[in-house]
């Protein structure tokens, strides 16, 4: 009978790990937030259309998809904090199908595909 030992480097595994997670947390988010900018309020009045303030930061260990414009929240929960100032409907004639929570309305449409780019992202940033 013959023996066989197997030597498991932890430390390059983990760093290995640690990549691919970056690679396809940066890779999925840029995914959304383009999969998401059909959905996102023009507002008019901004200093910039929110979908042009759309972009990807890391945030600690994770990426995130943000918007920095003065009516992101307002957009986002379609009324103010207090509850008033209720957005009936959006301005549709810039993104057609623009409305509240656009990268929830996003997800429901491409969200099997994210999950495809999630898998594909990981196994290509382990490779690096």
């Amino acid at each position: 009978m013959a023996n066989v030992t197997v030597k498991l480097d932890r430390a390059h595994l983990a760093a290995k790990m640690r990549n691919a997670s970056d690679h396809c947390g940066k890779e999925l988010a840029e995914q959304i937030l383009g999969d998401s900018r059909p959905f996102t309020p023009h507002a008019n009045g901004s200093p910039a259309p929110m979908e042009d303030t759309g972009k990807v930061e890391k945030i600690g260990d994770d990426y995130a998809v943000t918007y920095n414009t003065v009516y992101a929240a307002y957009q986002w929960y379609g009324c103010w904090p207090d509850g008033s100032h209720v957005i009936k409907n959006h301005d549709t004639s810039v993104n057609s199908q623009a409305t509240t929570q656009w990268i929830e309305a996003a997800k429901k449409q491409h969200g099997r595909d994210w999950h495809t780019v999630a898998q594909r992202e990981h196994v290509k940033g382990f490779k690096k």
